[in-house]
Order: C-alpha cells, then structure tokens, then sequence
C-alpha cells in the first residue's frame, strides 16, 4: 500500500491515506521551503483523529522533506504510524505529530473523493493566507502598557 498525494480538481493535491486535501504550494510562495499547506482536513481521517486543522503546514514525512517523497509504503495487514513534522497554525509552532493509520482506507475511496470534491465546491482556494502570532497580540497590548506608565 502507498501513501500518495494525487493532483486532483482546481490545482489541489489529495492525500487519500491521511484524510488531507492540499493547497498546490507553487500558488502561495511556499514551494521553496518544501511544506505543504493543508487546505481541508476530511471527516473521520487519521489526520482528524490527531487534531490536524486547515491551514496547518506539513512539511516532512518520517524525517524526509516533501520534495523527496514520492511514495511511502504503508502495512496492508497491520496498522502504520507516520511521524510528521507540522507547522501547527493555532498554536503559531512547529510540531511533530504522529499518526496511526489502519491497514485499509478509513472509508471506500470513492467516498473520499467525493468528499474532497464537495469540499473544493464549497471552500474555494484562499487568495492569501497570513499567519498571525497570537502570542503577538499580547505583547503589544503589554508594551502599550507599559508606555503609559512611562509618560506619567
């Protein structure tokens, strides 16, 4: 069995295994730093089981970048764990997240699909996505603070 990320409609990238549809990365400046961004995380997927959300950037697979992957081999009879090293956005952090994946498909392939379909239909790709510190928020409101007390 193989873990295989398969172009599919509108310039997006399925990964039928782990339940993720991919933005292209050619399309958000990010090819260069070898990461995948993730655009919708499909119901019920081992990617949903660990709390992978939209928007979160995978970046290698069992320590091996993108770029170099083109196939990995999963246990048809026996339940695999992939290491992925994550750039969560909620948390603004770089996370290494481990998933378990059952021997076959979490549901047929047909069903997948047509979920990714239905999720490309309704959510059409961002035309810019920003990342904001939410760390980043707090630290301004505490400096404006303290220039308060400064003026006094």
């Amino acid at each position: 069995m193989r873990l295989i990320v398969q172009p599919f409609a509108g310039g997006f990238e399925l990964c039928a295994r782990l339940g993720l549809l991919f933005i292209p990365g050619e399309k958000l400046g990010s090819a260069g730093r070898g990461g995948k961004v993730v655009h919708a995380v499909l119901v019920d997927s081992p990617s949903a089981r660990v709390g992978m959300e939209a928007r979160d950037i995978v970046f290698s697979v069992d320590k091996a970048h993108w770029d170099s992957i083109r196939y990995l081999t999963c246990s048809d009879r026996r339940p695999s764990e992939l290491n992925l090293s994550v750039f969560v956005a909620r948390y603004f952090g770089i996370a290494n997240i481990t998933v378990r994946m059952p021997p076959q498909h979490y549901r047929p392939i047909e069903d997948i699909v047509a979920e990714a379909m239905q999720v490309v239909a309704t959510q059409p790709m961002p035309p810019q996505l920003r990342y904001v510190n939410p760390r980043c928020a707090e630290t301004r409101e505490l400096l404006s603070m303290l220039r308060r007390r400064r003026r006094r």
